[in-house]
């Protein structure tokens, strides 16, 4: 092989590095920009109760869905719930059985644990306090 062939070679590898550590670089600071807060849903007096209960008013066939097909209506309820008011969902993510043992047995909703959110910093203000967020470490 010729000597321009192995410097070819070097500039091309040089320039993948390169790109590389810019969209790392790039990628922590998008990163910085956002925050995971989390609180425990207080299950049948949460803010966005009033949306649970018109989805399941119009769709009462719903109701006896699987736990992985009611908790994705929950998170969709939940996001758009949050979205109305301005701020941006950038992921979420609900847990069950965090505090083992622990159940409301008052009715037989599924009662997740805790509901973590991740959304820009700047939009953190749109949070009530009074609603329970907290910085998720």
């Amino acid at each position: 092989m010729k000597p321009g062939f192995y410097i070819s070679m070097a500039v091309a590898i040089a320039g993948l590095i390169v790109g590389f550590i810019l969209l790392n670089d790039i990628q922590q600071e998008k990163e910085a920009q956002t925050v995971w807060v989390k609180k425990i849903p207080t299950q049948c007096n949460d803010v966005w109760q009033e949306e649970y209960e018109e989805f399941y008013k119009i769709n009462p066939e719903m109701r006896d869905v699987t736990k992985e097909e009611s908790k994705n209506i929950t998170e969709n309820i939940i996001k758009s719930h949050y979205e109305k008011l301005g701020t941006e969902i950038l992921d979420l993510s609900l847990q069950l059985d965090v505090y083992e043992g622990v159940r409301c047995e008052a009715c037989s909703c599924l009662g997740w644990d805790e509901l973590s959110i991740k959304i820009p910093k700047n939009q953190l203000e749109l949070l009530p306090e009074s609603e329970g967020w907290k910085h998720k470490n």
